[in-house]
């Protein structure tokens, strides 16, 4: 008889996609401003820089492992801390200059590199001091973790029992491989063991000491400083070789806080030129600012002020635009005032959905251009009163006759009726016979998703290919050269043409003018982005905003990005729809083509798995509740969207100029049930 075989024991452990909403609202309260929490594998901008086990960050992103291999519902929330720590502890406000300042046997060992830009980081030197500048930045962050562990402690009390349970749960699973990795443990709270050896006793002591007494980061460095060597040489002696030295991801941090600095210097430089010129340049006068002399033939002192002003302007805008630039490679773009949301996808090729697999950023479209609004109002005028008598269908009076009231415009017969009954019968009547006419409030919600993607650039109607089957070559002089026809040939430049951005922007001025007067709650957003890491949704308006002059701005922002990842975009929709609470709720796609991205299925160029995506996200929202439809202006749409969509809840636009009346009507047959 066969034994049977006992299942293998499934290790518990904590998704970070099952934490994550509530660990950015634990992280934004604690920094006081908000922080995208992102996986570990999300960190790809560096190949270079690999974070630690535990995590990373950037400017405004915590970095996280994607699960943990722990049943501690609070070790999430102990790694977010030991990220935000190293901001309260200014660790990242180091700076070389101050270090060899307060720290004598570091100016000994610094040897400044006249070849060294203002850009290379304060990290960089510090380590580069020492003759294993690897060795050194692990030593450093051993005594600058024990003082940020120290600080969160004593600044979070209620933080202490969570620390204890997840660094038990890391002594217990992890075994010491050297003495820095021991040192980690003593950290953590491990004790001494009675047969360590002297520099090992040593090492013990010195954490201890310094994690009731360090202060400031200087005081790390210090630490460094008084045992770097004792260290080297016990690694010398176990002829052991350490790690190559990678690039660093404090120091990137550091050089990426310093480019903030740079940018109030900045700030601060351009204020006292506006000053200048002020006092320079009598008030009225639109004259450029011309160098004057002082009347023997120098220059003025404040002419001279000004320009030197303006030098070191230019000089550290340049600084700053490069090093913002190299920053951002390394560890990836800020993201501004989006707000990040993960979302599921759905393989169709294994009938599962991919748990939390694309991320979605969702930010405010910037209004700070000069985008001209004046066309848009010019559209409004000339579609308003079509759209009007179109959505008058939806309710024609917009008024219900209320029956039984005490007060109104007419009697209401029945209630009469019977009121005289009950007088002849002895009760008392009641007194409600009266009925009006109320209005009736809609509770309508509408979200329109508008398709941003780079194709949205390309003409309405392509420009007519030029016919050349009548040519006859002139009789130029071909010795003169290849250029010599050019002045024989002038053409009139083409007036651009209008595009389908300009169309999407159109409809929906459109719409939100009519859903204005109609009274609906309704919220517009462009979506675009590139690979499943970074869908982007862009907000013109929310359903609460009033519509405005910002709603116009927003709306004529709108611009062609990058590529059409429609499953993320419809779930935030969908999602966004479920937290309004209205009776009925609408999502309406307005696209020019089928959903596709780089990586949008195993297979680039494969618009199946996109297609069946955005079929199941439709498909989700339906069964919330939410009525569906999608347009577009691709003539060829037949062939995908009869697989995402029932027959009736798509279109085709045939005419381009169709669009904001199309879409008004579909509104009209969406709302008015």
């Amino acid at each position: 008889m066969t034994p049977e075989l006992e299942p293998e024991a499934i290790e518990p452990s904590i998704a970070l996609a099952d934490v994550e909403s509530s660990l950015a609202l634990f992280a934004e309260g604690i920094a006081g401003r908000y922080l995208h929490i992102r996986s570990n594998q999300e960190f790809a901008a560096n190949p270079k820089l690999t974070l630690e086990e535990s995590g990373g960050q950037n400017s405004d992103t915590l970095f996280l492992p994607e699960s943990v291999a722990t049943t501690h519902a609070s070790t999430y929330r102990v790694l977010a801390m030991e990220q935000i720590g190293l901001r309260e502890c200014d660790t990242l406000s180091f700076r070389m200059e101050t270090a060899v300042e307060q720290i004598p046997s570091l100016l000994q060992r610094f040897q400044p590199d006249p070849n060294a830009g203002p850009r290379v980081g304060d990290y960089r030197l510090l380590f580069t001091s020492f003759s294993q500048p690897a060795l050194a930045e692990d030593l450093f962050l051993l005594f600058e973790e024990t003082r940020i562990q120290a600080h969160l402690q004593r600044a979070y009390p209620g933080l202490t029992k969570h620390l204890q349970a997840y660094h038990g749960y890391l002594l217990e699973s992890q075994v010491p491989a050297d003495l820095l990795e021991q040192g980690k443990r003593w950290r953590m709270g491990e004790p001494r063991k009675l047969s360590d050896s002297g520099l090992q006793r040593t090492l013990y002591e010195a954490i201890a000491e310094h994690r009731e007494n360090a202060a400031t980061v200087y005081d790390s460095v210090t630490a460094l400083c008084e045992h770097y060597e004792a260290v080297l040489a016990h690694y010398k002696l176990e002829e052991s070789s350490y790690r190559e030295t990678d690039e660093s991801l404090v120091d990137w941090l550091n050089r990426e806080q310093r480019v903030e600095e740079w940018e109030e210097e900045l700030e601060d430089i351009n204020e006292q030129l506006s000053q200048s010129m002020a006092m320079e340049i009598p008030t009225g006068q639109e004259e450029e600012a011309v160098y004057g002399d002082a009347g023997d033939g120098s220059q003025r002192q404040i002419d001279l002020d000004i320009k030197e002003l303006k030098d070191e302007r230019d000089t550290l805008k340049r600084r700053v635009d490069m090093e913002r630039s190299a920053v951002a490679h390394a560890l990836g773009k800020s993201q501004g005032d989006a707000r990040s949301f993960r979302y599921d996808e759905w393989d169709y090729l294994n009938r599962t959905y991919l748990r939390a697999w694309c991320r979605v950023f969702e930010q405010p479209l910037g209004t700070d251009g000069e985008d001209d609004i004046a066309p848009l109002k010019a559209v409004i005028r000339a579609y308003q009163n079509t759209v009007q008598r179109q959505l008058e269908q939806i309710r024609p009076t917009g008024l219900e006759r209320i029956r039984r009231v005490q007060d109104g415009d007419e009697l209401d017969l029945n209630a009469v009726i019977e009121a005289r009954q009950d007088i002849r019968a002895g009760q008392s009547a009641d007194e409600r016979v009266y009925s009006r006419k109320e209005r009736v409030q809609r509770d309508v919600s509408a979200i329109f998703l508008v398709d941003l993607s780079a194709s949205t650039d390309d003409p309405i109607h392509p420009p007519e290919p030029r016919d050349w089957s009548n040519y006859e070559e002139d009789e130029s002089d071909t010795r003169a050269g290849w250029y010599a026809s050019f002045d024989e040939i002038e053409e009139e430049p083409e007036e651009p043409g209008r595009k389908i951005i300009d169309l999407e922007r159109e409809a929906m001025v459109v719409m939100a003018a009519a859903l204005e007067a109609l009274g609906d709650s309704y919220g517009i957003y462009g979506f675009s982005g590139y690979s499943k890491d970074n869908v982007e949704l862009f907000i013109a308006k929310e359903p609460d905003d009033a519509f405005s002059h910002t709603t116009l701005k927003s709306i004529a922002a709108m611009a062609p990005k990058g590529s059409t990842r429609m499953g993320p975009a419809i779930r935030h929709a969908t999602q966004k729809l479920m937290n309004t609470g209205s009776a009925m709720k609408v999502l309406m796609v307005i696209s020019d083509g089928f959903p596709q991205d780089c990586d949008y299925g195993p297979v680039r160029g494969n618009h199946d798995y996109g297609v069946e995506d955005t079929a199941k996200a439709l498909q989700e929202s339906q069964q919330k509740g939410i009525e569906t439809f999608c347009m577009t202006v691709d003539k060829s749409g037949h062939d995908y969207l009869k697989r995402m969509c029932p027959d009736e809840r798509y279109m085709i636009i045939e005419e381009m100029e169709d669009l904001p009346s199309q879409l008004t009507k579909v509104y009209a047959a969406l709302t008015g049930k």
